[in-house]
């Protein structure tokens, strides 16, 4: 069996909270996927894609059904959207977050509905203290320039 970090990552993140108790597991995406942003939220979407076109559609014994939403980069959008998922859908994850002040806007959601938030591109390096139901999958902002520093 191919294994991938992603992988991984979301098989650890399935065991826990009400995930844990169902045979099928909504991961709410939210993405920017119109707007200035688009590129960003396309690259995060297809790398999904990738994802389970490499290891399959179950993770853990466990069925993931994707309902992707675009946030239009809009952070307003991206918290609507993220309380719909949790409320009205009742997701088991939310993922995506192409910048980071759609991360922070979703960051009290997940907190407050303990729903693992895999925050997946936002490169903000504080993005993982807003919530303690944050995973960062990404790069921070501070790393780039700190190999050609040293």
């Amino acid at each position: 069996m191919r294994s991938s970090l992603a992988t991984r990552i979301l098989a650890t993140v399935l065991m826990c909270g009400s995930a844990h108790a169902q045979d099928t597991v909504k991961i709410g995406i939210v993405l920017p996927l119109s707007g200035p942003f688009t590129s960003t939220g396309e690259q995060s979407r297809t790398g999904v894609r990738v994802c389970l076109d490499q290891n399959g559609p179950t993770v853990g014994g466990k069925k993931l059904e994707l309902v992707v939403k675009d946030d239009g980069a809009v952070a307003d959008q991206s918290k609507r959207i993220v309380q719909e998922r949790i409320t009205r859908e009742q997701v088991g994850i939310v993922a995506g977050f192409g910048l980071t002040p759609l991360a922070f806007a979703a960051a009290p959601l997940a907190t407050q509905g303990k729903v693992p938030m895999i925050v997946m591109g936002a490169a903000t390096s504080s993005v993982t203290e807003r919530s303690p139901f944050i995973m960062h999958t990404s790069f921070a902002q501070a790393q780039a320039p700190a190999v050609p520093a040293d």
